[in-house]
């Protein structure tokens, strides 16, 4: 029985730990300005398109895309989609101290919506170190990993961390603190090492800057990495430096000869400064509900609408994990010049491109110079509409009806249910904002899954929802939902009974949300359940659910620099209530919540006015893998005496007692028939019941 009992845990462990394991889908998308489906062109840049590499300081983007349509919702190969990107000069982010010979400067370009490097200027330290200096002459290019002037300080036995695995190590200070003998390694394994001395007296540039050189395919020894020796100080227990400068690119190029495919689009003419594609034999259509691979991480999407024109959108997808800025497009400081953002040209603002669904909007208003002055100089404004859930009834059976969608601080939120459907008859109080607060909208989909006994369907907010028992005729479902692991509700759901009702297929979760009482936070729909000889499992196909807490839009609540001053049952209305706000050069000022103001680091002129964009934070995060717990792997004398001796004295006494009535009497009763228990059940927990006992008998005799 020791035996059997041991390997019994740990499979369940083993089991267990498997289904822990969590997968980061969080993904970002960057989209550019709506258009419709119109026979004519549409272009878009780095200004109105924030996946396109920008860099504002320096006013330095060059990649344009333009669609033409013909044949009412056709790109013909070759000339419906054009696009183009060149080089630009740029200074590194490190800036040699005066006297000291710069690093110069690099061509940068933007190439498939990010940051590449094609060479070196000539004349810079960092060009005069390499052999060749131009990629793109030889039809390659090496995206820009690391280019700033943080200043870092880093010690024996704590190298410094570089990109894609390289890392640079102090394996010495000579006694005066003036040399540095460092190790650069890839992957542990050391690719280089060097003597620094950053310290020594009238140091220069060569004496300052670590750089490693290596060939990019046809480019002969060109500077990849490139560290800046601020100082070197030499302790009684432990060596230590400070670097000030770095600068990174990838070791491994991208292909940009001509004919080069990159999604359904075809690289066509390349020179020393130019990259041109087009969708060579590739014709698109841009129908309803489509999802287009254009060129790598750039799609594009159409609505799901029946109606004409469609609306479309270029967008770019992010997966990598790490936090990005979702910008508006960049606007100028000019005095009295009107200023706005709403989702159309910042998608950082909610839409929904189906419903054509999302109101928010940021208006500005510039005076004295580069004031917004308290009160008038900021207003945001949003309201709700009304939209239809994902999930959609079958015919014949009622609609769960419309909810009211409202963007607030760039985010979809629910302001309450539109009168008349299933969920908002469910509830006591269907509006929200009538009382002052949201909810997050947090699920909102029509995928089909099935879930079983023993493997809860995962739900926002630690809660999940699980099956409990299916009767013999799979008829009738008991669920039970958890949160934090307590049992929060209970209900009988009858998916597959003859006639079912949309009533008999959706459990529903209410709850107070402040003072709007009883309010559906969650529904699920069943389509079908299945009682199986080793297995129960169900199918659902529709999820909604809102969060447990609520955004207070009470008057007067601030948010960042920005206070609410309106709200009305459909309507909020903010300003930047005694907050005035300077838009000078390079700030990063918090407007609301997630949304900030960002301006350029430039000299304003006349005639070349400060550059400033509002933006969006957002974090993808790592994927999350529970470790496997020590148990799974622990040799059987471990598991043995733990096992034998608690379990045993615990075990007998319950044969004695039946087993049988616990779950029958424990079990939360559903309202509709409480003096009988749970219809059609009683099967069900007495041969669990007998189950049971026959195993702990077993285990006896063992």
């Amino acid at each position: 029985m020791t035996k059997v009992t041991a390997i019994t845990l740990t499979a369940l462990v083993m089991l267990l730990a498997s289904a822990m394991a969590v997968s980061a889908v969080d993904k970002v998308e960057i989209r550019g300005p709506v258009a419709t489906v119109q026979e004519t062109s549409y272009t878009w840049g780095p200004l109105d398109f924030a996946g396109f590499f920008y860099d504002i300081d320096d006013d330095i983007g060059t990649e344009e895309i333009t669609l033409t349509i013909t044949n009412r919702n056709v790109l013909d190969e070759d000339t419906g989609v054009i696009y183009t990107t060149r080089t630009q000069a740029k200074d590194f982010d490190f800036e040699a101290p005066v006297g000291l010979e710069s690093w110069g400067q690099f061509l940068t370009i933007g190439f498939l919506a990010d940051e590449y490097f094609a060479g070196y200027v000539a004349g810079g330290y960092l060009a005069r170190q390499s052999t060749d200096i131009n990629l793109l002459r030889d039809e390659h290019l090496s995206q820009v990993l690391m280019d700033d002037d943080e200043e870092r300080t880093f010690a024996t036995g704590t190298p410094l961390k570089l990109a894609e695995d390289y890392e640079l190590a102090i394996q010495a200070i000579d006694l005066d603190g003036n040399k540095v003998y460092v190790q650069l390694m890839k992957n542990g394994a050391v690719v280089d090492s060097a003597v620094i001395e950053p310290s020594k007296a009238g140091a220069t540039t060569a004496d300052k800057t670590y750089v490693y050189k290596k060939d990019l395919g046809d480019t002969k020894k060109v500077v990849i990495i490139a560290v800046n020796f601020k100082n070197a100080f030499r302790g009684a227990t432990v060596d230590l430096a400070t670097v000030d400068g770095i600068w990174q690119i990838s070791d491994t190029t991208k292909d940009v000869t001509k004919d080069t495919k990159y999604g359904r689009m075809t690289i066509d003419d390349v020179t020393v400064d130019t990259i041109r594609m087009n969708n060579d034999g590739e014709r698109i259509t841009l129908s309803r509900d489509r999802d287009i691979n254009l060129m790598e991480n750039v799609r594009v999407k159409t609505a799901d609408q029946t109606d004409e024109p469609i609306r479309f959108y270029l967008y770019k997808e992010i997966t990598e994990p790490g936090t990005y800025e979702i910008r508006g497009s960049v606007k100028t400081v000019v005095e009295g010049e009107p200023i706005s953002w709403t989702p159309e040209n910042f998608a950082g603002f909610f839409f929904d491109i189906d419903d054509n669904i999302g109101t928010e909007e940021i208006a500005m208003t510039i005076t004295r110079g580069n004031v917004l002055d308290e009160d008038t100089g900021v207003i945001y404004t949003t309201g709700t509409q009304a939209k239809d859930f994902d999930f959609d009834a079958p015919a014949g059976l009622e609609s769960w009806g419309q909810f009211l969608t409202i963007g607030f601080l760039a985010d979809e939120y629910f302001a309450g249910y539109v009168p008349g459907g299933y969920l908002a008859r469910q509830c006591t109080d269907i509006n929200l904002l009538r009382d002052e607060h949201l909810s997050q909208v947090l699920m909102d989909d029509d995928e089909e899954m099935t879930f079983t006994t023993g493997t809860p369907l995962k739900l926002a907010e630690n809660y999940e929802l699980a099956i409990q028992a299916i009767d013999l005729d799979g008829n009738k479902v008991y669920v039970q939902l958890m949160k934090n692991g307590a049992v929060v509700d209970s209900a009988v759901i009858e998916p597959s009974k003859p006639g079912a009702t949309t009533a008999d297929k959706t459990y529903v979760y209410k709850k107070d949300l402040g003072d709007t009482k009883k309010v559906v936070i969650i529904a699920v729909n069943f389509k079908n359940a299945f009682r199986g000889a080793t297995v129960d499992l169900a199918t659902i196909d529709g999820i909604w659910q809102i969060s447990d807490t609520t955004k207070d839009v009470t008057k007067d609540t601030k948010y960042g620099r920005m206070t609410i001053d309106d709200v009305t049952v459909d309507t909020i209305r903010m300003n930047n209530d005694g907050e005035r706000i300077t838009l000078s050069k390079d700030r990063d000022i918090a407007l609301m919540q997630d949304v900030r103001i960002k301006t350029a680091d430039q000299d304003a002129t006349a005639e070349d006015p400060l550059r400033f964009y509002i933006y969006k934070q957002v974090t993808i995060k790592d994927e999350v893998v529970e470790p496997v717990p020590t148990p799974v792997v622990a040799p059987e004398p471990v598991v043995e005496p733990v096992v034998e001796p608690v379990v045993e004295p615990v075990v007998e006494p319950v044969v004695e007692e039946p087993v049988v009535e616990e779950p029958v009497v424990e079990e939360p009763v559903p309202e509709p028939e409480p003096e009988n228990g749970i219809p059609g059940f009683e099967a069900v927990f007495a041969i669990t019941g007998l189950l049971a006992v026959s195993y702990l008998v077993l285990r006896k005799r063992e």
